[in-house]
C-alpha cells in the first residue's frame, strides 16, 4: 500500500489518485488529525484513515510519497507558545521522521536525492556546470560592491509568510536601499523573453512556457494564480534536455521542477524545486503529464513489492 503524505488542499494529490486505485493507497492530510489516528510503537505501526475506511501497518506499507505536509491555515502563535501550534509541530515532527525512515530503507517514491539535500545555495553552484547562471548574492550586514552596478531582484529562501499572511514575492529592488539588518538574496535581473517550468520524471521531461509580459511582477506565482491555462507544452533543444539530465544526475534527484528564463533563446537557470507543483500545467492530463507522474509512481512501487522481503517497514533488529 502506498502512503501520501500531504494536507487536504493539495490539489495536484486528488489528480493523482484519479489514476491510481484508491483502495491501494492512504491519503493523509496532516492538516486534518481529526480524520486519522496512529500508532508507532518498537515493533511497527498502525496509521487509520476514518473517513477512507482503511488502514495501513508496517506490514501493508510498501511506498512512501511525499507530496505537500503543510498547514496553509497559518496561526499567530504568542510568544509562549500555544497548544495548537505544539500540535502541529509534534504531529509534523512524528511524520518527518517517519518519511526519514523510509528514505533510508529505499521504501520513498519519485521525491528524494541519493546524495544530501540541494537548497538554493547549493542549487546555484551546481547550475554553474550546466545552464547559464545570473550573477547572485546572499548577503547581511555589508553591500556587495557588485550590487551597485546593474539591475536586480530580491528572492526568497523559503516560503515563509512574513506576517499577515504575505508571501514574499520576487521584485526589482534598488539594492541601496536595502535594511542591511535583514538577509537578502539578490540575483541580476534577467531580461528574457518568457519563462519556461520543466517537470523532470525519472529521466523524462515536461516542458510549458509563458510570456514574460504576461506576468503583474517580477514573480511568475502572481500570473499562475490569476490564469493557470496560460502556459502551453512547449519542445526543448537537446542540448536543453542533456542539461537538465546532467544537472539531475549531478544532484541525485530523480524528480523535479525546474524554473527558467528563456534569453535570446538560451535557458537561464533560476531554480528547481524537488518537490514542486505540476498538475496545473496539464490539469485534464491531455498532454499526458499526469500519467508519466503516476506511471513512475506505481513502477518504483511494483520495485518495492517485487523484493524478497516484502513489508514496508519491518522493526529494527534488536539485541536480546
Amino acid at each position: 500500500m502506498i502512503f501520501i503524505a500531504t494536507c487536504s488542499q493539495d490539489t495536484t494529490t486528488d489528480i493523482v489518485m484519479k489514476e491510481m486505485d484508491a483502495h491501494y493507497l492512504l491519503r493523509f492530510n496532516i492538516d486534518k488529525p481529526e480524520n486519522f489516528a496512529w500508532d508507532f510503537h518498537r515493533d511497527g505501526f498502525r496509521i487509520v484513515g476514518k473517513s477512507a475506511g482503511r488502514e495501513i501497518t508496517d506490514k501493508t506499507l510498501t511506498s512512501f510519497y511525499l507530496r505537500k505536509p503543510i498547514y496553509f491555515d497559518l496561526i499567530d502563535v504568542p510568544k509562549h507558545g500555544c497548544v495548537e501550534n505544539w500540535c502541529r509541530e509534534e504531529t509534523n515532527e512524528l511524520f518527518q521522521d517517519f518519511y526519514r525512515e523510509c528514505q533510508s530503507r529505499g521504501l520513498t517514491v519519485l521525491v528524494r536525492s541519493q546524495s544530501n539535500r540541494y537548497g538554493k545555495l547549493r542549487q546555484l553552484l551546481a547550475a554553474e556546470k550546466h545552464f547559464r547562471v545570473a550573477p547572485w548574492h546572499f548577503f547581511h550586514g555589508e553591500m556587495p560592491d557588485e550590487l551597485k552596478r546593474g539591475r536586480w531582484v530580491v528572492k526568497s529562501l523559503t516560503g515563509t509568510p512574513i506576517g499577515q499572511d504575505k508571501v514574499f514575492l520576487v521584485k526589482e529592488v534598488d539594492p541601496c536601499k536595502l535594511d542591511l539588518s535583514y538577509p537578502w538574496f539578490l540575483q541580476e535581473k534577467i531580461d528574457g523573453e518568457d519563462e519556461v517550468t520543466v517537470v523532470y520524471i525519472d529521466g523524462k521531461t515536461y516542458a510549458a512556457n509563458a510570456p514574460r509580459n504576461s506576468f503583474g511582477g517580477e514573480d511568475s506565482r502572481k500570473s499562475l494564480m490569476e490564469n493557470p491555462h496560460a502556459w502551453p507544452r512547449c519542445p526543448l533543444a537537446v542540448k536543453d534536455e542533456c542539461a537538465i539530465r546532467g544537472f539531475m544526475n549531478e544532484t541525485g534527484y530523480r524528480f523535479g521542477r525546474f524554473d527558467f528564463i528563456r534569453k535570446d533563446g538560451e535557458l537561464w537557470f533560476l531554480e528547481m524545486n524537488p518537490n514542486g507543483q505540476w498538475a496545473w500545467l496539464d490539469e485534464k492530463n491531455e498532454n499526458g503529464l499526469v500519467t508519466l507522474i503516476t506511471d513512475a509512481i506505481k513502477a518504483e512501487d511494483k520495485a518495492h513489492r517485487a523484493r524478497p522481503y516484502r513489508q514496508g517497514l519491518p522493526p529494527a533488529s534488536r539485541a536480546t
